[in-house]
């Protein structure tokens, strides 16, 4: 629906910061870009060399692989902040 530059998965323990914010603070990050999602078996470092295999297997191609991993997320830094 979103398209491959819209999708971005990081491994940088956010899950942990975001329980902590106010509700305020939340709101605040879902209206600017959206409401984060937390999958339990991807919660550490560890976990990231499974995803890739995943998305190797399933025929994703190193271009939308870095997006996902790394490239999307640095686009909106600095679009943002």
């Amino acid at each position: 629906m979103i398209g491959i530059d819209g999708v971005g998965i990081g491994f940088d323990f956010f899950e942990f910061i975001y329980r902590q914010w106010p509700e305020s603070k939340r709101k605040e990050v879902a209206a600017k870009l959206t409401t984060p999602h937390f999958i339990p078996d991807l919660s550490n470092h560890a976990h990231s060399r499974n995803l890739t295999r995943r998305l190797i297997e399933r025929g994703f191609s190193d271009e939308s692989i870095e997006k996902i991993l790394r490239g999307n997320w640095m686009r909106i830094f600095k679009e943002l902040l």
